[in-house]
């Protein structure tokens, strides 16, 4: 760190990629950039990290290094990130379609081998830019476009999968109560290990799926398990 006293506007990048009106990673990357302004860790010496999906576009908004990797692959590519140079400060940014589906073999190790990454996972029950199938996290009985007669499985908990991973911080907040996801981002920038913040958000997109598949389940004769 340096004597330097940071804004959040130090962390914004003048790059721009179209996130829906209303979404809720709007409020978490500006939330994510004050956090970063009160860590006080220089924008060139850190590095964000995202898989693929909506969340996954944030680095994009960040003066900071930054990688839009592969699904699934974030946590395997921050920890080599790490690996290879410790000094720097890495965000590693899911969802919870790319953190706990394909990517959930990754995100279990990187907390069982206690990699000094501050992940951020998204957590909004769909798949949003895939066009809106049902998530890891989606609730038993949903009614997505991939699964139009309600899913019949029970959801991932993020805090139960994290903590049976051996993992050491997790925290939840929701995109809307841009105080508290702050506070949960300076703790996990300052916690020396993994560290897992689960924030809660919104998806314009997802009411829009749900009611396609609902509208199209009209024509069915087949009942929506419960």
């Amino acid at each position: 760190m340096d004597n330097k006293v940071y804004t959040a506007k130090d962390y914004k990048s003048d790059q721009y990629v179209r996130w829906c009106p209303g979404c809720g990673d709007h409020a978490i990357v500006n939330t994510l950039q004050k956090a970063m302004a009160e860590l006080g860790v220089p924008p060139h010496e850190i590095a964000v990290i995202s898989g693929i999906g909506c969340s996954s576009r944030l680095p994009y908004y960040m003066n900071t290094y930054g990688f839009h990797t592969i699904h699934g692959r974030a946590s395997a590519i921050a920890t080599g990130v790490k690996t290879a140079n410790p000094a720097l400060t890495v965000w590693q940014v899911s969802g919870d379609g790319d953190c706990l589906a394909i990517g959930g073999n990754h995100f279990i190790h990187i907390l069982r081998r206690n990699v000094d990454v501050n992940i951020l996972l998204l957590n909004n029950k769909i798949y949003g830019l895939t066009k809106g199938q049902y998530s890891p996290t989606s609730d038993r009985g949903a009614v997505t476009k991939s699964s139009p007669y309600g899913t019949v499985e029970d959801p991932f908990i993020p805090a139960e999968l994290t903590f049976g991973a051996r993992g050491h911080f997790f925290a939840r907040a929701i995109d809307v109560d841009l105080e508290v996801s702050k506070e949960c981002m300076i703790a996990a920038g300052r916690h020396k290990g993994a560290a897992v913040v689960e924030i809660l958000q919104n998806c314009v997109k997802k009411c829009k799926c749900i009611n396609h598949a609902r509208r199209q389940n009209r024509h069915n004769a087949f009942p929506i398990f419960r």
